[in-house]
């Protein structure tokens, strides 16, 4: 069983906003790609997988399973975020990062503030 084994690793929970509702749509992991048994990914590049089906603790990492059936591995100490589906959007498109989709966030706050 190959695995690909992730640093900066964020769990981020997807959520949809429509007419003033939030539906949750699943728990997606992001990361910067250290080694790769599957040879699908380079190193350093930052990656969103499809969606989380399970987690298991195995000593001072968490080994996570998601839909397309890939295995990934990451610290155990990662960080979680919640993030709408569109975000999620913007960060598969353009690679970005769990705390680059933060900062993106927070400068449409504040743009919206000024205006």
């Amino acid at each position: 069983m190959d695995k690909t084994f992730l640093k900066d690793a964020y769990i981020v929970s997807v959520y949809d906003y429509k007419e003033f509702e939030k539906s949750f749509i699943g728990e997606f992991l992001s990361g910067v790609v250290i080694d790769d048994e599957t040879f699908r990914f380079r190193p350093f590049e930052q990656i969103v997988t499809s969606k989380i089906i399970s987690k298991t603790a195995v000593e001072d990492k968490l080994e996570i399973t998601t839909h397309n059936g890939s295995y990934y591995v990451i610290d155990v100490d990662h960080k979680l975020i919640d993030i709408s589906f569109v975000e999620l959007v913007v960060m598969r498109a353009g690679a970005y990062s769990a705390d680059r989709v933060l900062e993106m966030r927070e400068q449409l706050k504040s743009q919206h503030k000024s205006h």
